[in-house]
């Protein structure tokens, strides 16, 4: 390609010794020639090459075609094929870049080589990259450079608009004239300075003054660049204007701090940076409903305070009411339990009496056989009267008999005259004795009379007695089925006491859970007021700004309400009212087992 003249072996020769990296192809695309600057190019990534080119061999890449570095050779051809002046690109092998410089070796209109300058793309493009970044960076921040010595090179648009100068009015000038000039004549300023000169980057939050004395707060990193022999050359500054976000940090940092003491009765009424305005209104409507929740507890504590008084004063009456429950229930077990006594005794009179009456209708039974007896007695007497009183009239005609006899002995004693004197005496004395008996068959017959009529009567009273018996016996007979029921009755009575002095025990064990209750409810309530006047303390230490402010007489009112029942609540005399039922129980039963004194049957 060179010829075989003195000339070739110069140009060999410096094309060999040049650092540019160069290879020749002739018009077939072979390559002919590779200077030792791109042979030690290609020999270092012939690794990376070998994996995305497999024909690729750098040991025999010179008569090598070019289409070894193109997966698609059919394109570069063309664009060769047609190619008159010099051409760029950047090629991609893997993640290797080159730029190339293909320049067509040209003898008239004829193409008979092409010069490939190659160099490594990867520096270019970080520069590239890099430069990328800073366009990028200074469109977001602001950028200022300085000499070592502090001195204001240049500025981008974002810092001039942050601190309000123009590049004109800084430009030259000392860093100092953005920093307190207090803090400039500082030890610690110089060593600032001093630290970015040994190459130590300073990044913080800064506060800076701008035109006509502009506070303006940064969030800066000072950079210091140095050179290929590592000397400090300048520092970058990179800072982004925090100013109003500083502002509202350090605003709602103060409204948290109000806010931590207790203090609603405020709102942040100035307004913030767009972006940082919904950080304002939303402290503003936190602020807004801790004010009405608060409020609204306030109130809410004054209700429960009331429902609280209420509560107590209602668990106080009622615990009134459970003790005279209490009371009632003892006159109840009192008079229940005379009642018990009184139907315990009728039980027994009820018994003793059903035994008086079973034996009444005995004896009744015994007395209607005897008057039985008496009246068959009396119709035997009266039958015997009756036979006396004809054995009586028996007597009477003999009598009479012996009187006409006496009288015609007499007639015939008279005719036989002194002899029949003796005759007539006799007859006189038969006469005499005939007289008497007949009188006496007379007082005889009317004693039997007077007897028959007094045993008729006697009769009549026997059978009246009697049957009057038999009535007795049959009303006795109903007594003693009253009595069996009154003592059955008794019973139940005493069955039906059980279950009321079981019920009583129930009221009675009620009651002293309804007592136990009310102290419990009292304790509760009084623990509640107590709480609820905590309550109205803990939000009477905020400033609600009008809103919901705490009752104070309301606390001190429920405070000594609650100190006084926590006062009765330890009073030892305030305990549960003993049961009266249970004394009620003893009672009835020593009644019961030990037995009444029997009181009389006519008592009864």
């Amino acid at each position: 390609m060179f010829g075989s003249s003195k000339v070739y072996r110069m140009q060999k020769k410096s094309l060999d010794s040049i650092t540019a990296n160069i290879m020749i192809a002739d018009a077939d695309l072979n390559i002919r020639y590779m200077n030792q600057a791109v042979a030690g190019l290609l020999k270092e990534a012939e690794t990376e090459l070998k994996k995305e080119l497999p024909r690729f061999d750098f040991d025999r890449l010179v008569g090598s075609n070019i289409d070894i570095f193109h997966k698609n050779p059919s394109h570069q051809r063309n664009m060769l094929a047609a190619l008159k002046t010099q051409h760029r690109a950047t090629i991609w092998v893997g993640h290797r870049a080159f730029d190339l410089i293909v320049t067509p070796l040209l003898e008239g209109n004829k193409t008979t080589g092409f010069v490939v300058e190659w160099a490594n793309a990867k520096e270019r493009l970080q520069n590239v990259d890099f430069q990328g970044q800073m366009v990028a960076i200074s469109r977001v921040q602001g950028i200022i450079e300085f000499t070592t010595e502090g001195e204001i090179v240049t500025a981008n648009d974002n810092f001039l608009k942050a601190i309000g100068y123009r590049l004109d009015e800084i430009k030259g000038r000392s860093h100092s004239m953005l920093v307190d000039p207090e803090y400039a004549k500082t030890p610690a300023y110089k060593e600032f300075w001093e630290a970015l000169r040994r190459g130590e980057f300073q990044a913080a939050e800064f506060t800076r003054y701008g035109k006509n004395g502009k506070v303006v707060v940064i969030n800066a990193s000072y950079n210091p660049i140095l050179d290929s022999k590592g000397k400090v050359t300048k520092v970058v500054k990179f800072a982004t204007d925090v100013t109003e976000r500083v502002h509202a940090v350090t605003t709602i940092g103060a409204a948290l701090t109000k806010l931590a003491k207790g203090d609603l009765s405020f709102s942040l009424d100035e307004p913030f940076a767009p972006d940082f305005e919904g950080l304002r209104n939303t402290m503003n409507e936190a602020l807004s409903q801790m004010r009405n929740a608060l409020g609204d507890v306030a109130h809410s504590t004054d209700r429960i305070d009331t429902g609280t008084r209420e509560i107590s004063q209602s668990a106080e009456d009622l615990s009134r009411r459970t003790e005279q429950q209490a009371a009632s229930l003892e006159e109840t077990a009192a008079a229940l339990d005379q009642i018990t006594v009184n139907v315990n005794n009728a039980a027994k009179r009820a018994e003793e009496a059903r035994h008086a009456a079973a034996t009444a209708s005995e004896n009744a039974e015994r007395s209607g056989k005897v008057v039985a007896d008496a009246v068959g007695a009396m119709s035997r007497i009266e039958s015997s009267s009756n036979q006396i009183s004809n054995i009586i009239g028996v007597i009477d005609e003999i009598a009479f008999q012996t009187n006409l006899l006496a009288l015609n002995a007499g007639v015939e004693a008279a005719r036989a005259g002194e002899a029949g004197k003796g005759f007539a005496v006799v007859a006189q004395e038969v006469r005499e004795l005939a007289q008497r008996s007949a009188q006496a068959a007379k007082e005889i017959k009317e004693l039997i009379r007077n007897s028959s009529e007094e045993v008729s009567t006697g009769v009549k009273l026997v059978s009246e007695t009697g049957e009057a018996l038999r009535t007795i016996q049959h009303n006795i007979v109903a007594v003693n089925d009253h009595m069996e029921a009154i003592t059955n009755s008794a019973k139940e009575q005493a069955t039906g006491l059980s279950e009321v002095n079981t019920a009583v025990n129930q009221m009675d064990q009620v009651t002293q859970q309804n007592a136990a209750m009310v102290e419990e409810t009292n304790a509760a309530s009084a623990t509640l007021a107590q709480e609820t006047t905590r309550l109205r303390e803990l939000i009477g230490e905020f400033q609600l700004g009008g809103l919901g402010r705490p009752n104070s007489a309301g606390i001190r009112q429920s405070a000594d309400h609650t100190s006084n029942r926590r006062l009765e609540l330890a009073k030892p005399g305030h305990r549960p009212v003993p049961s009266p039922a249970r004394h009620m129980l003893t009672k009835i039963a020593g009644k019961v087992d030990g037995g009444a004194a029997a009181e009389s049957w006519e008592e009864f």
